[in-house]
């Protein structure tokens, strides 16, 4: 750009008005040039055009000003500034329409030191006078941020016409200063210009209160006649009642739109989304195909599967994406990526991922997001480190995602090497990824370097301080957890359900019954203000069922505010296996067994716990029933697994488990270490009965 500021300085003369040749007819030659090049300008056909603009034995100010126009559309204002300045350094004089024309090119560009020396030109040729070039000289001063010199130059104005007033009101809007926004809104008006609809919807998009937005819409029924008539306007004032919370209003003035184009279309289903009603959202896109006027585009697309929860009209919209030749568009299968992973389809989510060309930033990480969300981690750690290698840089969701899917899988070594990433792209310290750094590291056992990580923190958020309570009281750190707390408390936070859950665990597992105890009474009294869930009264239960106070557990159970679940029955069998107790081991059994049958889930774990209870008693005979009543319920234990990762690769083992490539030589050292246990036994006459049933 500094090039062409030189270029275009000398260009200009030192005093008076630029030279201008004797007017002329031109020849027909030249008309009929100048017509072609015109229309090829305007049906984006750039190559061609510029190439008649070379072949023109004769260029007026007429062919420069039409080449300066179109390369500006085209996307190329430096280019058009160029050939603005070889227009001057021909000799040919720019007119208005060149003026205003190299304006355009200079807001677009954001060359504001070659818009001023423009403006010198336009004023020594005497054109700043001229209201068009007045209001082209405000858009470039707003379109640079020179607020003051755009205010100014509509000032200077003799009769500034409403494009002139509305440019600087759409300025101030941008750059939020919205009073002086209203207050050149009151000048406009007080010249005796009307504003039109792009004057009121860039007041009514900014940050405009209700009660000025209702009186805008007052000025518009009044003076505009019905704001039904303008899209533009209508689409504003629905998102300003919305953004207040005045749906209703919102929704009149969409029905009362005579003429409905897709924006209108798509802006009420946002609505409707950010209002937290994506099945009414869905039932206006429904609305928009039954009425068959509007076509709906990519954007409307986009936004329907981001509001869909049901997999078959997941993939009734798929259908139609593919029928409306929208199946290449990116934001279309970012958001179909989307739809499958919330719905779980993790093979159709893989499908349309990798049919995706060029994959985005928005698409890695919707899939590595779903991946993660659906319990497939490894791809997930996979999937970002192919993105990494396609040299595409990671953004925070991915990394939280993939730093998640470590905590889940204990990958340590991963997980560190993923932190350096964060680290080099400077994301290690924002909340998004940092929790997800105290989340990895407090699940892999590495509860310092979890606290460091909070402590680098640009802000912490409610979100992160339970992230380390809860890391804490999973590693037995009680003290820690309750100074966490405390310290949550004493900055003004308000703690929530989760902060209270860590508390409870964290008592629950070093055995402070009576603090725990005050904790949950003084959430159940309302100090905190958080609400109490069937989760907080099952810790409950299990810090009560550790302790053997199994009446008080059961009592609690009781005396629930709500019905008792499959989780508190469970959490008190477990303590009752934990201790022997085979009375209340029975009874909480039974009611898992009534819950099951109520259609509620059913897992092993009950039937597991319960025969465990009648063989730690001996009662061989009632643990045999116990499992051949499951057998009868359909019931199937999960086979349990375990993992080790070596060389940054997961190895997953079940019991007797012979699939493994090397499993032969596992085998062969687990006996050989079986037999060095044994011999060390025998010399020291230990036991090995346990030893025995566990392998």
């Amino acid at each position: 750009m500094a090039a062409l500021h030189a270029k275009l300085l000398p260009a200009l003369p030192g005093h008076g008005p630029p030279p201008r040749r004797h007017l002329r007819r031109e020849t027909p030659e030249v008309v009929r040039d100048c017509k072609r090049l015109d229309r090829l300008m305007k049906a984006g056909r750039l190559a061609d055009a510029l190439d008649l603009f070379d072949r023109m034995p004769h260029k007026n100010v007429v062919a420069w000003t039409s080449a300066v126009s179109g390369l500006t559309r085209g996307g190329c204002p430096e280019e058009a500034l160029a050939t603005f300045s070889d227009m001057v350094a021909s000799g040919v004089a720019p007119n208005d329409f060149a003026c205003n024309a190299a304006l355009a090119a200079c807001a677009a560009a954001g060359a504001l030191r070659a818009g001023e020396q423009v403006h010198s030109l336009a004023v020594r040729s005497g054109f700043a006078g001229d209201s068009w070039v007045g209001s082209c000289l405000v858009e470039l001063y707003s379109r640079c941020g020179s607020l003051r010199a755009a205010q100014d130059v509509l000032d200077w104005m003799e009769s500034p016409d409403v494009v002139g007033h509305t440019s600087l009101v759409s300025a101030f809007c941008r750059s939020g200063e919205f009073g002086l926004a209203v207050e050149a809104l009151g000048q406009m008006m007080r010249r005796g210009v009307e504003p039109n609809e792009h004057t009121i919807t860039s007041i009514l998009a900014a940050c405009c209160p209700l009660v000025l937005g209702e009186q805008i819409h007052g000025y518009m029924v009044k003076a505009m006649g019905s704001p039904s008539q303008s899209v533009y306007a209508s689409s504003a004032l629905m998102d300003l009642y919305s953004r207040n919370g005045e749906f209703d209003m919102a929704k009149t003035v969409f029905d009362n739109l005579q003429c409905k184009n897709v924006v209108t279309w798509c802006s009420m289903m946002q609505l409707h989304i950010r209002d937290g009603r994506p099945e009414d959202a869905l039932q206006v896109f429904g609305d928009m195909l039954s009425e068959g006027v509007v076509d709906p585009n990519e954007f409307a697309l986009s936004i329907a599967l981001g509001a869909c929860g049901s997999i078959a009209l997941g993939r009734q919209l798929h259908s139609l994406m593919i029928k409306r030749d929208l199946s290449s568009d990116i934001r279309v299968l970012n958001a179909l990526l989307s739809m499958y992973g919330r719905s779980g389809l993790v093979e159709e989510l893989e499908i349309t991922f990798n049919k995706i060309e060029n994959p985005d930033l928005v698409s890695w990480t919707a899939a590595i997001s779903a991946y993660f969300q659906n319990g497939c981690g490894e791809k997930a750690i996979s999937l970002l480190s192919q993105m990494h290698s396609n040299g595409l840089m990671p953004n925070n969701y991915a990394l939280s995602s993939v730093l998640s899917s470590c905590a889940d899988l204990a990958l340590l070594d991963q997980g560190r090497q993923f932190h350096c990433l964060a680290l080099k792209l400077g994301c290690d310290s924002k909340i998004c990824t940092g929790n997800a750094l105290i989340n990895m590291y407090s699940k892999c056992g590495q509860i310092v370097p979890a606290r460091l990580v909070f402590d680098i923190m640009d802000h912490c958020d409610m979100a992160s301080w339970n992230s380390l309570i809860h890391g804490y009281a999973e590693h037995g750190e009680v003290s820690m957890a309750l100074e966490a707390f405390r310290s949550i408390c004493s900055n003004g936070g308000q703690p929530d359900e989760s902060t209270f859950l860590g508390v409870l665990a964290a008592c629950s597992h070093a055995g402070l019954v009576s603090e725990g105890m005050t904790f949950f009474r003084s959430v159940i009294a309302g100090q905190h203000g958080a609400t109490l869930t069937p989760s907080h009264y099952a810790c409950v239960v299990d810090m009560l069922g550790r302790s053997s106070r199994f009446d008080d557990a059961l009592r609690l159970i009781e005396e629930m505010p709500f019905e008792p679940g499959i989780l508190e029955w469970k959490t008190l069998l477990a303590s009752c296996r934990l201790h022997g107790n085979l009375e209340m081991g029975r009874l909480a059994s039974e009611k898992l067994v009534e819950l099951s049958e109520g259609g509620e889930d059913r897992d092993s774990a009950s039937y597991v716990l319960m025969s465990g209870i009648h063989a730690m008693h001996g009662k061989w005979h009632d643990a045999g029933k116990v499992r051949r009543r499951m057998d009868e319920a359909g019931v199937r234990k999960e086979a349990g697994c375990s993992w080790v990762e070596v060389r940054n690769k997961v190895h997953t083992f079940v019991a007797r488990d012979e699939s493994h490539p090397d499993s032969a030589s596992m085998y062969q050292m687990l006996w050989g270490l079986f037999d060095v246990m044994r011999d060390t036994a025998y010399n020291e006459d230990v036991e090995l009965f346990d030893v025995h049933m566990q392998i």
